[in-house]
């Protein structure tokens, strides 16, 4: 940064209240008053020899992962601007970070220095429940070459599975999302084919992943001997979901499906898909979101030391959008604490290769 300058990082509601009274119209400054708390937002400013602003970059990231996100940036000197944004990309690589990404209004574009840096447009989503008009950028900190896969955003609380299975089958001749108005009867589908009511159990997905695909190897990993994500339930509403298992496991056996018992180490994740597999992860959303819950992400590449993930799941209301859930790097030890489930800590991966 250039020396006459002075860099503060301080609260995004503070600078937002200080912008606003420098000038900055108010709707300018909505997204920097939405509640990101627990994402990790920060404001960062660079202000002239008086004091003032000069420029402020808003940044968050989801815990766990290994992403910056840029939510905006205001300037009243664009080479400030510039040199902030290095500072923003310069912090996340001494974090360890693997990707810095910005996202800007749909069509609005970002400024020539950018490109200069390095940032590149990000594959538009099939949908993205109502963040679809917002564009996406990434910018690699480590070496990058894989295919981008597209993303979808579940519909629904209980759809994750399905719609992890349907961004790993992309690449088959089975049918699958084409942002047209028929992709959530396939995400719907999907589910009810996958479905022990509500989550989708690794066995039973893994049989409706093969159907579904028809000519692509699946794989179970699941170091459990008993039913899988039945905790909490008692008498029949435990009892009708583990009858639903025995029978996908005998449909697993039928299908000539592997289904191992051993515990799957987070290397072998990391070089199956490194090697062209996708893995279907069923994770536990606290590492990320602070609040316990199973969930289903897609491992699809590898960059550096993190596998790269599409997560079904946006949480819209602390102001995350398709640019955060898609292409999301996770570092080995955040990845070891993120795929457990349960008080034992069991792990369930479904393996695929597709194309």
């Amino acid at each position: 940064m250039p020396a006459a300058l002075r860099v503060d990082d301080a609260a995004p509601l503070d600078i937002a209240d200080e912008l606003e009274a420098g000038g900055v119209a108010a709707p300018r400054l909505e997204g920097w008053r939405v509640p990101r708390d627990g994402y990790r937002p920060v404001a960062h400013v660079t202000r002239d020899a008086t004091g003032a602003a000069l420029t402020a970059v808003l940044t968050s990231a989801r815990p766990a992962t290994a992403a910056t996100k840029i939510v905006d940036v205001w300037w009243r000197d664009e080479s400030a601007a510039e040199d902030l944004v290095a500072h923003v990309i310069e912090q996340a690589r001494s974090r360890g970070d693997l990707a810095v990404k910005w996202q800007t209004g749909g069509g609005a574009g970002l400024p020539a220095f950018a490109t200069a840096l390095g940032f590149a447009p990000m594959r538009r989503p099939w949908a993205a429940v109502g963040t679809e008009h917002i564009d996406g950028y990434v910018l690699w900190l480590a070496p990058s070459i894989h295919a981008e896969p597209g993303y979808y955003a579940q519909t629904t609380l209980f759809t994750c599975g399905a719609v992890a299975a349907l961004i790993a089958a992309e690449g088959s001749s089975a049918p699958g999302f084409d942002g047209g108005a028929g992709d959530r009867d396939v995400e719907l589908g999907l589910w009810r084919s996958a479905s022990n009511y509500p989550a989708c159990e690794p066995v039973g997905l893994a049989v409706a992943l093969h159907d579904h695909l028809a000519d692509a190897p699946v794989e179970v990993a699941l170091d459990l001997d008993g039913p899988a994500l039945v905790e909490g339930y008692t008498g029949f509403d435990r009892s009708f979901r583990e009858e639903l298992q025995q029978d996908s496991l005998r449909q697993a056996g039928e299908r000539g499906i592997p289904v191992r018992r051993d515990r799957v180490e987070v290397a072998e994740i990391a070089r199956r898909v490194a090697g062209g597999e996708r893995a279907l992860l069923l994770i536990d959303e606290a590492p990320m979101h602070g609040e316990a819950g199973p969930h289903w992400i897609v491992a699809h590449a590898v960059v550096g030391d993190a596998v790269i993930v599409e997560d079904p799941w946006i949480n819209v209301d602390a102001g995350e959008t398709w640019v955060d859930t898609h292409e999301l790097p996770v570092l080995p030890d955040a990845l070891d604490r993120l795929v457990r489930w349960g008080d034992d800590g069991y792990r369930g991966v479904i393996f695929t290769r597709v194309g």
